[in-house]
Parts: C-alpha cells; sequence; structure tokens
C-alpha cells in the first residue's frame, strides 16, 4: 500500500544540507525521526548501507516491507493523549511521535495505554498538513489493553531504538530454535526439523484474535515459515508477533546463539531412562512420532532401541474390577497426565508405588 512519504525525499535532503553544520543532518533525520531503522532491522548489512546511501542522496530506496496500520484499525496517525499533555507541558505543542506510528504498535511504550487514532488516508499524507495541537484529544477512557499488546509493544519498540548493526544473526536464528522448544515443530522426524504451520496459526489466532490472524497468519505455508527460519524475511512484523508469542525479548531474540534443545531427543532419554519396557507402537504414540521414525530417532542419538523385548518379558496379566467411578478417575488422571494408554499408565503407576515403599 502506498504510504505517502514515509521517507524524506530530495527536497528535504538539499533543505538540510543548506543548514549550518551540526544543526540537523539527513543522517539525523533519518536515524531519529523517521521509522528507517525499524523497516532495516532485518536486511543484511550491505543492503541496510545500500539503501541508507540512497535514501541520503534524496532517492527512492524501495522499502517495500511495510503494513500501514494494526489490523482492524481504521487508517490514520496515532497518538498518546498522555504524550499530547506532556508535550503541551514541556514545549507548548504537541507532536507526532515517531515509536506510535509503528504500524503494530497498540500501545504508547511509555505510558502503556492503548493509542488514540486520528483518521487520515495514508496515500495523502504527502498532501495534507495536520499539526497535532489541531487535533481535540479525547478525554474518554483508553481502550482496555489485551495482555500480548505489553510484550509486543517491547518488541517493536526495541526494533526501532536498537542500534543499527541489531539485526539477523548469522548461521542460527533463535526465533526457530525457541518455536521448535516450546512445541510448535512437525510431529515428524527429519534432518532439518520444520516449524508447524497449523500449529503457528491456532496459538496465533487464539492468541491475538481474527484480525491479526488474518492479516498475518492465514496464508502461512511451510515455504514462508522456511523462509523465517533463515532470516530470509525483511518484514519486521511476523518476527514481533511470534517473538511475543513465545515470550521472546529484542535481546533474546537477536542476541548469543540460544541452547540446542531437542525435545523429542530428551522425551525418549526420559522414557528409557525411568526403566519402563513399553511395547514400540505404544512408546511411538507416546512420542507423537511413527514406529520406523522412533528407529531413525534412536539411530540419530545413539540411544540402544529399549522397547524391542517387550513382547517376550511381558506374559503376565493382572486383572482389576472397577467401579464406574474408579474407572473414570482413572481415565482423567491419564488424560491430565499425558501418558498414553489406560493400561501403560496403571501399569507405571503401581511400579513407581512399589518403588517408593522400598
Amino acid at each position: 500500500m502506498v504510504h505517502g512519504r514515509l521517507m524524506p525525499g530530495g527536497d528535504c535532503a538539499r533543505i538540510l544540507s543548506q543548514l549550518p553544520p551540526g544543526i540537523l543532518s539527513i543522517d539525523d533525520v533519518l536515524a531519529n525521526h523517521t521509522l528507517l531503522p525499524f523497516y532495516l532491522r532485518f536486511y543484511d548489512s550491505a543492503k541496510k548501507q545500500k539503501t541508507v546511501e540512497l535514501l541520503r542522496s534524496g532517492k527512492g530506496a524501495g522499502i517495500t516491507n511495510i503494513h500501514s496500520k494494526l489490523p482492524g484499525v481504521q487508517e490514520g496517525l496515532k497518538y498518546c493523549p498522555q504524550c499530547y499533555c506532556g508535550d503541551m507541558n514541556r514545549f507548548g505543542e504537541p507532536y507526532w511521535h515517531r515509536e506510535h506510528q509503528i504500524p503494530l504498535m497498540p500501545m504508547c511504550p511509555k505510558h502503556h495505554i492503548v493509542l488514540n487514532t486520528y483518521p487520515v488516508k495514508f496515500s495523502r499524507l504527502s498532501e495534507v498538513y495536520v499539526p497535532l495541537s489541531s487535533v481535540r484529544v479525547s478525554e474518554d477512557d483508553p481502550e482496555p489493553a489485551f495482555h500480548w499488546m505489553h510484550p509486543l509493544t517491547d518488541l517493536l519498540m526495541a526494533f526501532l531504538s536498537l542500534p543499527v548493526e541489531a539485526g539477523a544473526t548469522v548461521g542460527y536464528n533463535n526465533l526457530y530454535s525457541m518455536l521448535l522448544t516450546k512445541g510448535y515443530g512437525v510431529d515428524k522426524l527429519s534432518d532439518h526439523q520444520a516449524i508447524s504451520v497449523q500449529k503457528v496459526q491456532q496459538a496465533a489466532q487464539e492468541l491475538y484474535g481474527d484480525s491479526i490472524y488474518q492479516q498475518y497468519f492465514s496464508k502461512l505455508s511451510p515455504a514462508i515459515l522456511c523462509r523465517l527460519s533463515r532470516w530470509e524475511l525483511t518484514s519486521p512484523d511476523r518476527y514481533a508477533l511470534l517473538a511475543a508469542m513465545v515470550e521472546m525479548t529484542a535481546n533474546t531474540l537477536l542476541g548469543e546463539r540460544l541452547p540446542e534443545n531437542d525435545t523429542l531427543k530428551e522425551r525418549l532419554l526420559y522414557y528409557s531412562e525411568i526403566g519402563t519396557v513399553y511395547r514400540k507402537n505404544e512408546l511411538a504414540q507416546m512420542m507423537g512420532v511413527s514406529p520406523a521414525q522412533l528407529d531413525r530417532l534412536a539411530y540419530k542419538h545413539g540411544i540402544q532401541p529399549f522397547w524391542r523385548k517387550v513382547g517376550k518379558e511381558r506374559t503376565r496379566c493382572i486383572r482389576l474390577l472397577l467401579t464406574e467411578s474408579e474407572y473414570a478417575t482413572i481415565q482423567e488422571s491419564v488424560k491430565r497426565n499425558g501418558n498414553g494408554q489406560l493400561a501403560v499408565y496403571c501399569r507405571q503407576v503401581l511400579l513407581n508405588s512399589i518403588e517408593k515403599e522400598h
């Protein structure tokens, strides 16, 4: 979508070049008075430098990774009523704060209240002059904030204010690692574990609601998630939404490599160490993989297949008669503890109880 004149053009650069040294430069305007640092956050270093050089000379930079507004909200310029009053008291004049104009920004990063919107078509921003002092501030109470707004606001503000060199890390992606750790991986074994489109879509819709889901996640695909895991998406929006969803800060997202956390490996090691011998199909079901994938998982991590002798060793049976309420209680405990089949769970509880007695 055309966003008016989001960045200063040639006229602005020429005017600034005529000011006395040390007053205001085009570099200062780009870095501190536009959203350029936000939109360049996930560009590689060479592309960042090239874009800045083009804008410095007053030329178009071809920034296309821009969403114009928060989904479900009318087009317009956003402001914080408390910032408005603070500006009036300090300067005698309120002004549009650049951090409020980040399209996904739901709250004021300083006062943590939902932003108000002054309606204006983005395509006309270069044609109109709207001083904030001409806008009548609503005296109504601010809109209630959703719990996801606070972490998302912090992430977006960090994307704007971090040093320019902070961005996509070379050789690893902490967001991809955290998504796997939080259980968003595809339930199958492969050399490169993929993120599940369905799991991400379901979690995003439950957390953010339908408007954000429709704009950012409804057309999600394995190809897009693969590009995201390689830092190949330049738009900061999805990175911020997904990072907030898995409770990451910007410093963790863009910081040192997180330690590897292979959840399938950890679960298999857990089952191998507790001493219970499962049937292969039972264990595969508990792990969320197929029996063939279970073999590959054990081979990959050098874990001896501790389930193969089950058919020869388990030949004795205990038969129990239960009331309806007793059976329902056991079933509920199986569901709550996620230990697979009812018989396997009952056997493990019984053996654990005997071990504690000794």
